[in-house]
């Protein structure tokens, strides 16, 4: 696998040509892939760090967006101090199978141990990644499943720092 570079950036910091390239990264994967009829884009992206990964034509090929849930909440997530949370993680057909899935969620869990007081994350997860996926990374379900834009998901939780 090439070793992409992964970019870390507020909404204000992204360039118009990169947040064209994640809004379509994010439609191949939700809408035309998925069949998710929902309204995907918000006003969360603005107050988001968005982690994405390009190929050498700078094609988004593997994106996510973190928040602090303390300040922000959105369909999935109500207020909740001390936690952040990881969302819209998506990876083109050309990029699944190479890792760039898991090394995108374990360096956005990374950047939120280093550079935020959170002591958890907290995820709505597609359930068919709860163990692939997100218990890979740590995280650890909590509660029964459940269906969001037509789709089975699990509220999943890891542990950053114990509280304080």
């Amino acid at each position: 696998m090439t070793d992409h570079k992964i970019f870390i950036k507020t909404f204000d910091e992204l360039t118009t040509l990169e947040l064209h390239n994640i809004y379509l990264t994010r439609g191949l994967v939700f809408t035309v892939g998925q069949q998710i009829t929902e309204q995907e884009i918000d006003d969360v992206d603005l107050v988001c760090h968005h982690l994405f990964s390009t190929n050498d034509d700078g094609k988004v090929i593997a994106y996510l967006r973190m928040y602090d849930l303390g300040k922000y909440a959105d369909d999935s997530h109500e207020i909740t101090p001390g936690a952040w949370t990881i969302g819209r993680v998506a990876v083109l057909n050309e990029a699944r199978g190479t890792g760039l899935g898991r090394r995108i969620v374990a360096e956005a869990i990374e950047w939120i141990r280093e550079h935020t007081e959170a002591e958890r994350i907290e995820i709505s997860a597609q359930k068919y990644l709860e163990h692939s996926l997100y218990g890979k990374a740590g995280f650890v379900t909590e509660g029964e499943a459940y269906q969001e834009a037509g789709i089975e998901h699990v509220h999943m939780n890891l542990v950053l720092r114990e509280n304080r």
